[in-house]
C-alpha cells in the first residue's frame, strides 16, 4: 500500500465521522458491500455536485416515476406476473434498505423516483471521497480519481424489459 493510499484511507475515515449529514434521517445505514461498503444518499446530495446533470434528470421521466404511479400500485403487496414489486420500478434502493435504500414513501422521500443511485449504486462514499478530491484538486490537479461508482446500464432491463410492455403489466 502506498503512502497516498494510506493518507487517502485516513482521510475518507475522519471525513466519514463528520459526514452524518449524507445518510438519510431514516436510521444508520448498513453500507452494501456490493458497492465497496457505500450506502444510499439521495438525489439531493448528489446535485451538490452534479447541478448540471441533475437538472436533465428533473426533466425525465425517471425523475417522475414515483408520481405516475397510482396510489393503489405503490402497496408493496401488488406485484406482477413475475411476483416483483410494481414500486420496486419506481423508487430507488429497493431491496436495500439495509444499506440506506427505499424503505417507505414516508421514511425515504429523499428515495422516490429513479435517480441516480438507481443506475450508479449507493452513492456514500463516491461523495464522501468527492469532498477529500475537490480539496486535492484545489491544491493541484490530480486526474484518475477513484468513483466507488458503478455505471451498472444492464440495470435498466430490471425495470425496462424488452419482451414485455409497460401495458402488459398493467393489464396483469
Amino acid at each position: 500500500m502506498t503512502f497516498r493510499s494510506i493518507v487517502l484511507i485516513a482521510t475518507v475515515a475522519v471525513l466519514a465521522l463528520g459526514a452524518a449529514n449524507l445518510v438519510p434521517a431514516a436510521g444508520p445505514a448498513v453500507p452494501d458491500e456490493s458497492n465497496g461498503g457505500s450506502s444510499y444518499i439521495g438525489e439531493k446530495a448528489c446535485k451538490k455536485c452534479h447541478f448540471k446533470q441533475h437538472k436533465t434528470w428533473k426533466g425525465m421521466k425517471h425523475a417522475a416515476a414515483w408520481d405516475v404511479l397510482e396510489e393503489k400500485f405503490r402497496d408493496p403487496a401488488e406485484v406482477d406476473g413475475d411476483g416483483n414489486a410494481c414500486i420496486s420500478c419506481h423508487v430507488t434502493g429497493w431491496g436495500k434498505a439495509d444499506a440506506g435504500g427505499f424503505v417507505n414513501a414516508t421514511e425515504s422521500e429523499h428515495l422516490l423516483g429513479v435517480q441516480c443511485e438507481a443506475c450508479h449504486g449507493p452513492g456514500s462514499l463516491h461523495a464522501e471521497q468527492g469532498k477529500v478530491m475537490l480539496e486535492e484538486k484545489r491544491k493541484h490537479y490530480e486526474p484518475g480519481e477513484e468513483t466507488n461508482i458503478t455505471l451498472r446500464t444492464t440495470a435498466c432491463s430490471t425495470c425496462h424489459n424488452p419482451h414485455i410492455s409497460h401495458a402488459e403489466y398493467s393489464d396483469g
